[in-house]
């Protein structure tokens, strides 16, 4: 006989007769999962499969239409001296909410779209700390960057080390 007949759940005189009860069938199953699936299938939500995609799809796509409102584009680009930042801004009265700050890789962006949002611009390169200028014209505001071409160089000492001679 081989090992797995010991593993099945159904007794060896079911496999010989080739008969299965639907009572006992529903009663191993009950047992199986007892406690494991709620008593109500209405309780686990719609059985429809497709409204339940279509609820996934709706859902979905209006997450995606609220991030388009709130979404910050700008455009970054950069030439041999300088990087540009551009963005469009709605009305001149918004101009006197933003805020702009940079490091040396980074632009900020305060209160912009919205009052309290922040944006944060990651820049190509290295760029110069107190080099930077700004301009509005037809809607869109550029920011214009130098860029960092004098990189320092530090002078690292190459320390040498003999070994002792043992006599």
């Amino acid at each position: 006989m081989l090992p797995w007949n010991k593993m099945f759940p159904f007794p060896k005189d079911y496999m010989k007769q080739d008969i299965f009860k639907q009572t006992d069938v529903e009663n191993w199953m009950s047992k199986a999962t007892q406690g494991k699936l709620p008593p109500n299938p209405q309780t686990l939500g719609s059985t429809d499969f497709f409204a339940q995609s279509f609820d996934l799809l709706r859902s979905a796509q209006a997450k995606k239409n609220k991030k388009k409102r709130n979404e910050f584009k700008a455009k970054v680009f950069e030439t041999h001296e300088e990087v540009f930042v551009r963005f469009a801004v709605a009305s001149e009265e918004q101009l006197s909410q933003i805020k702009t700050t940079h490091n040396t890789t980074t632009l900020f962006i305060d209160n912009f779209p919205s009052p309290g949002d922040k944006q944060t611009i990651p820049l190509p390169c290295i760029v110069k700390g107190a080099s930077s200028r700004a301009k509005y014209q037809d809607g869109i505001v550029e920011i214009r960057l130098s860029k960092e071409t004098a990189v320092p160089v530090t002078k690292v000492p190459i320390e040498i080390i003999k070994r002792k001679s043992k006599k």
